[in-house]
């Protein structure tokens, strides 16, 4: 109980913070940022709870006690972070689904035409935006008009090649 009370404490907290300085001013690199505000009051909640005799006084959850106990608050803390990562790089980020049902939701009982949702797709909508991420997370480089990955982006690259190796799912999309 311990350990699911306090990282989801942790984690909430991490939101509010997140919400916050997005509320303030939103970060250039978000996906960084977003790492750093977890983890940091990850860190430190640890921390706190590791020195702080009583835990939450009000919740009556005894706090987490020996290194097994809050390895585990830790890796339950990061797969949150790690799924909420997934969810926020989607919502983000314009997906064609995501385009597609607005358009139809818009368009109401009468409908949306397929050369319309064709129109709605184009590289400006869906291409570019991408590749911005891409230059803005220094994933890529664009060198003599040319997208070059950088080695960030070859070792991010690989770990998705490795991946898709193991699954068996091939080198194609």
């Amino acid at each position: 109980m311990a350990i699911i009370f306090y990282g989801t404490a942790l984690f909430l907290a991490g939101f509010a913070l997140h919400l916050a300085w997005w509320r303030i001013s939103l970060p250039k690199r978000q996906t960084k940022t977003l790492l750093l505000i977890f983890f940091a009051v990850l860190i430190a909640g640890c921390a706190w709870l590791a020195f702080e005799p009583g835990g939450f006084a009000v919740s009556g959850v005894p706090r987490p006690r020996g290194a097994w106990e809050f390895t585990r608050v830790a890796l339950y803390v990061t797969a949150l972070t790690l799924a909420y990562m997934i969810t926020y790089s989607a919502v983000e980020a314009d997906s064609p689904s995501l385009l597609i049902a607005l358009a139809v939701a818009r368009a109401g009982e009468n409908g949306l035409p397929p050369d319309e949702i064709h129109r709605l797709l184009d590289d400006n909508a869906l291409v570019t935006p991408r590749l911005a991420d891409l230059l803005k997370d220094k994933m890529a480089a664009l060198e003599d008009g040319r997208y070059i990955a950088t080695p960030k982006g070859r070792l991010f690259a690989k770990i998705f090649i490795l991946h898709r190796a193991v699954m068996g799912a091939g080198k194609g999309g």
